[in-house]
């Protein structure tokens, strides 16, 4: 199993670099979340909770965008998230991820391309679990206790190996949530 943890903002609608580092504290990338402009990212604060427009960028450790992530709203659906690696091992790959549930406190996802199916769950105050073919593939954890500090886990067995999709997924999809 393969560690990572990073600091999460205070604020979900923070537009703060996050560093992620592994179990020997290096860093491996960060994650930050943007606006296209500060008109929308004063609209998200003030109508959408932070949770309006939601756009995540990931990048190596040397700076290079490896994911660019993006919530697309509906009026009256749940919004899909698209996870695109425009770099890395996986470039050109798409995830979609969509809500299963109708529950805010604990949401179900699932999270897919054309070859692979992970679906996520959580219990109150527990780990996010990252399931692929019933087996449990990784966890992410961030403690309020801890100033947000968050823990990523990825086992052997996984399919997708880079840190920065768990974190993605995790911040996206949990941290700034619905």
């Amino acid at each position: 199993m393969r560690s990572y943890i990073y600091q999460a903002p205070f604020g979900k609608g923070s537009t703060q670099i996050c560093e992620i580092k592994n179990s020997n504290e290096e860093i491996v990338g960060s994650i930050q979340r943007y606006y296209n402009s500060k008109l929308y990212s004063l609209l998200d604060f003030l109508i959408g909770k932070s949770n309006l427009f939601v756009r995540v960028k990931a990048k190596d450790a040397n700076g290079n965008m490896i994911i660019n992530a993006i919530r697309k709203n509906y009026q009256w659906a749940k919004p899909d998230f698209y996870i695109n690696f425009i770099g890395g091992d996986w470039e050109g790959v798409t995830f979609h991820a969509r809500q299963l549930n109708n529950i805010l406190i604990n949401p179900e996802f699932t999270i897919k391309n054309d070859d692979i199916q992970i679906t996520s769950k959580t219990a109150m105050l527990d780990w996010v679990r990252f399931y692929e073919g019933g087996q449990e593939i990784a966890r992410w954890r961030s403690f309020a206790k801890k100033k947000y500090k968050t823990y990523i886990e990825i086992e052997k067995g996984a399919s997708v190996q880079e840190p920065l999709f768990y974190v993605v997924l995790g911040h996206m999809l949990y941290f700034i949530g619905q």
